[in-house]
């Protein structure tokens, strides 16, 4: 039996008005054929929070990658106007939920980097420039 590879786990939010533009960021990046996609609600956020089934859950997603398709990068994909983020916190600005989430994604980091200390994570910030997602510029934080 022939073994698949792949470069990259890529995390993004389930908000399907993210879904077109980030995939073609995906394609870009790093070819859809090459990378394993998760999508869940808050994307890396699952694993910044405390709650010790959801984090194992995302945390073994991340293993599986790594070990069946030897994929060495992590890629988490968190955007503006994020309905967890703002289900969960009262932000009084758009900048301030960047800034959460931007920390988010840096516990992310940490606790990935603690369990796979051979896997690059890269952080990636999706701002929706309308409120549709049809244009969305990607910064990597």
């Amino acid at each position: 039996m022939s073994k698949h590879t792949c470069s990259t786990i890529a995390f993004h939010c389930i908000d399907f008005r993210t879904i077109k533009e980030t995939m073609k960021f995906l394609d870009n990046k790093c070819g859809l054929g090459n990378c394993d996609i998760v999508s869940v609600a808050g994307s890396g956020k699952g694993i910044a929070d405390s709650n010790e089934i959801f984090r194992s859950y995302l945390i073994r997603q991340i293993k599986l990658s790594h070990d069946l398709h030897e994929s060495r990068n992590v890629i988490l994909i968190h955007h503006s106007d994020c309905g967890v983020y703002n289900n969960t916190y009262q932000f009084n600005s758009s900048e301030e939920e960047k800034e959460k989430q931007i920390e988010d994604m840096k516990k992310s980091e940490a606790v990935i980097k603690e369990e796979f200390p051979d896997m690059n994570v890269e952080k990636v910030w999706a701002q929706l420039l309308d409120s549709n997602g049809e244009k969305i510029e990607f910064t990597i934080i």
